[in-house]
C-alpha cells in the first residue's frame, strides 16, 4: 500500500506540473540530457569532460547537495543520475570575448562573485581560468527552537588547457577549492546550555570546519570512433589530489588509469588498467583502535571483449580489483562485466540488459563530501556491489523527445549508513553532580549488507528553440540484512527541470525536485560513561518529504551586461538535509553580470 501511495503520489506530482508546462511559452536553457545508445567500443566516458569549455552567461546552476546551507535537495549516493561537470564544447563558436564576471548578494548575509577568462577560440588549443566565491553569516531556527549561526563559504579556482592533436585531445585541468561550514545543527529538542558554554568540548556542536581540496587531472582522450584500425587506441588518465580540514586531517589520493582498445579477430579487445595510492592521516584507525592512518593500494584489471554492429552488439568481460592495505589482509574482488543492445530501429529505440559490479574506494574524502557533518575522524571500510542487474529501453518518441525507462537491481555489501549518538553527560556544577542528556551531531557510520531495487523513467522535451523540459523519477525498494532501514536514503526522487526563453533579452528557467520520505537513526546509549557502554537503544525518526522549487531568470540589458536573480525553496519549507540540520528557508540571490 505504501509503494502504490508514493508511485500515486509521483505521478500526480508529475503530471500536475506538465500541465502547469504545457501552460507558459518555451524557454531555452543549457541541459545536458543523456540518451544511452549502442555500446561504442571507444568506451568514451559519460563522466569525463570531453569537450572545451563555452562560457555561457545565462546558464541555470542545477542545485547540488553538500554542506552549503542553501535549500539544496538531498540526492542518494545511489542514484545513477550525477550531477555533471560544467558543460564544455568542442566545436568552434563565434567570439566569445575575453571572458565574464558576475556579481551579486542575497539574503541570509550572502556575498557572491564569480570569474571566468578565456583565451580566444584558436584551432586546436583554449585556455580558461574560473574562480567564485559565495558565502553566508546568516542564521538558522532548527527544529528545537533555537536560533543559531550556520555560516557557510565557498571559494574555487580552476584552469583548463585542452589541446587538439589530430584525433587526440590533451586536457589539463588544475584546481583548488576552500570551503568552510559550521556544525551547527542539533535534532529534536532545544540545545543544552553545557553545549552552548564556549569552547565547550563534549562534542563539535558550534565548532568551525573547512575543507581545502586541490589536485591536478592530465588526461588524453582519442576521440576517433573509427574501429577499422590495425593499431590500438591508447587514452589515459591521471589525477593527483590533496585534501585537508581544519580538524587536522590530510590524504593524498593518486589515480592513474589507462584504456587501450584493439581490434582483434571480429570484434575489438578493450582493457582498462588501473592504479590508485591513498594515503589519510589523523584518522581513528578502526584496525589499530586508535588515531593512526589508512594507506591503501589499487590495482585493476578490466578486459572485455566486444563484437556486433549498431544494430546489435555485446560486450562481455570481468573487472577485478586488488586491494593492499597495511593494516588489513589484502582483498581480492572479482565481477562481471557483460552489456547486449539491440537497436531494432537506428536511432529510434534502444534495448539493452547487462550485469557488472564494482568495489567502491570509501577513502576519507568522498565521505566527507558525502556527509561533511560525519565525525572527522572517520574511517570507513571499502563497499562491494558485487552484482548490478540492469536493463530498460530507450530512444525518440518524436524528433524533439527522448525517454529511457530502467530497472536496476544491485547486492551490496558493507554499504556505510549514518546514524547519530545521544548519550548522558555527567558534570559538576556549584559543587552539585549534574546529568543531561546530549546528542552528539556529528554522524557516526555503521555498515549492512543490502539488496536494492531501482525503477527509474526519464523524458526530455525541446518544443522550440526556446524550451527544453527534463522529468525524471526513481523509485527505491530496499532490502536489509540486519537494520531496520536504510538509514538516510530515500525511496522516493522525482526532479522537473523546465527553461523557457520568453524574448531575446529575457529568460527564465525552474528546477522543481521531490524527495521521498527518509528515516534517521539515532543510537542512545542508556546507562553509560566515558569508558564504557552498558545498554543500547535503537530510535527511528522520520525526515519529512522534501518538495522544493527554485526559479532564476537572466535579463540581458545590453549585449555585454545582464541582471540575473535567482529565488530557491519558493515553498519555504525548512527540511533537514541530514538529521538535526535544517536548510535555509526562501533565499535570494540578485546581481548584474558583464561579459567583454
Amino acid at each position: 500500500m505504501v509503494i502504490k501511495n508514493n508511485i500515486s503520489i509521483l505521478t500526480m506530482f508529475f503530471i500536475g506540473f506538465s500541465f502547469n508546462v504545457v501552460a507558459q511559452r518555451d524557454t531555452l536553457i543549457t541541459q545536458e540530457v543523456e540518451v544511452v545508445k549502442t555500446y561504442n567500443p571507444t568506451i568514451a566516458s559519460a563522466d569525463k569532460i570531453n569537450d572545451m569549455p563555452v562560457i555561457n552567461e545565462g546558464e541555470q546552476q542545477k542545485p547540488t547537495f553538500n554542506y552549503s546551507i542553501y535549500s539544496q535537495p538531498v540526492y542518494s549516493n545511489l542514484s545513477v543520475n550525477a550531477i555533471k561537470a560544467a558543460t564544455l564544447d568542442l566545436q568552434q563558436s563565434t567570439n566569445n570575448g575575453f571572458g565574464l564576471v558576475r556579481a551579486g548578494l542575497g539574503n541570509y548575509s550572502r556575498p557572491y562573485g564569480e570569474l571566468f577568462l578565456n583565451s580566444r577560440n584558436t584551432n586546436n588549443t583554449i585556455f580558461v581560468l574560473h574562480g567564485k566565491h559565495i558565502s553566508s553569516s546568516g542564521k538558522l531556527k532548527l527544529k528545537g527552537g533555537d536560533k543559531v549561526k550556520a555560516p557557510f563559504s565557498e571559494n574555487e579556482a580552476n584552469m583548463f588547457i585542452k589541446h587538439l592533436y589530430r584525433q587526440s585531445v590533451l586536457s589539463v585541468n588544475l584546481n583548488l577549492e576552500h570551503n568552510s561550514f559550521n556544525y551547527y545543527g542539533y535534532p529534536l529538542y532545544s540545545i543544552p546550555s553545557v553545549l552552548k558554554a564556549e569552547n565547550q568540548k563534549i562534542n563539535y556542536f558550534g565548532k568551525k570546519q573547512a575543507f581545502t581540496r586541490g589536485g591536478i587531472n592530465i588526461s588524453l582522450k582519442n576521440e576517433d570512433t573509427n574501429t577499422n584500425f590495425g593499431d590500438p587506441l591508447f587514452d589515459f588518465d591521471f589525477i593527483y589530489r590533496y585534501f585537508g580540514t581544519k580538524t587536522g586531517q590530510r590524504e593524498h589520493f593518486g589515480e592513474f588509469t589507462t584504456d587501450i582498445t584493439k581490434p582483434l579477430d571480429k570484434g575489438v579487445l578493450l582493457l582498462n588498467l588501473g592504479a590508485t595510492y591513498v594515503l589519510t592521516d589523523k584518522i581513528y584507525n578502526s584496525d589499530l583502535h586508535g588515531i593512526g592512518r589508512r594507506q591503501q593500494t589499487w590495482l585493476t584489471v578490466k578486459p572485455a571483449y566486444y563484437v556486433g554492429n549498431e544494430t546489435a552488439n555485446i560486450k562481455v568481460g570481468f573487472n577485478v580489483w586488488y586491494v593492499a592495505d597495511k593494516d588489513k589482509k589484502n582483498q581480492i574482488r572479482i565481477a562481471p562485466d557483460i552489456r547486449a543492445n539491440f537497436a531494432p530501429v537506428k536511432e529510434i529505440i534502444n534495448i539493452y540488459v547487462g550485469v557488472d559490479g564494482k568495489y567502491i574506494n570509501n577513502h576519507y574524502s568522498k565521505i566527507a563530501y558525502e556527509n561533511p557533518f560525519v565525525n572527522p575522524e572517520h574511517d570507513v571500510i571499502n563497499t562491494f556491489e558485487k552484482l548490478h542487474f540492469y536493463g530498460g529501453f530507450d530512444g525518440k518518441l518524436s524528433a524533439k523527445t527522448n525517454f529511457k525507462i530502467s530497472a536496476d537491481y544491485s547486492k551490496i555489501t558493507d554499504k556505510p549508513l549514518f546514524y547519530l549518538l545521544n548519550h548522558n553527560y555527567y558534570y559538576t556544577e556549584a559543587g552539585l553532580s549534574h546529568k543531561v542528556s546530549i546528542f552528539d551531531n556529528d554522524f557516526e557510520v555503521l555498515y549492512d549488507d543490502m539488496d536494492v531495487l531501482k525503477l527509474n523513467a526519464e523524458i526530455y522535451h525541446a518544443a522550440s528553440r526556446k524550451v527544453d523540459l527534463l522529468i525524471s523519477g526513481n523509485y527505491f525498494i530496499y532490502k536489509m540484512k540486519t537494520q531496520k532501514s536504510a538509514w538516510n536514503l530515500p525511496d522516493l526522487e522525482g526532479k522537473i527541470s523546465l527553461g523557457y526563453k520568453i524574448t531575446e533579452q529575457l529568460s527564465v528557467a525552474a528546477d522543481v525536485f521531490l524527495i521521498g520520505t527518509r528515516k534517521a537513526l539515532v543510537i542512545e546509549a542508556l546507562d553509560n560513561t566515558e569508558q564504557y557502554v552498558s545498554l543500547l537503544n535503537y530510535k527511528s525518526y522520520n525526515l519529512n518529504t522534501v518538495l522544493d522549487m527554485n526559479i532564476s531568470a537572466d535579463y540581458k540589458i545590453t549585449k555585454k551586461i545582464s541582471a540575473f536573480v535567482q529565488l530557491n525553496n519558493l515553498g519555504f519549507r525548512k527540511y533537514e538535509q541530514w538529521f538535526g540540520y535544517t536548510v535555509q528557508s526562501f533565499n535570494f540571490l540578485g546581481g548584474i553580470s558583464c561579459s567583454f
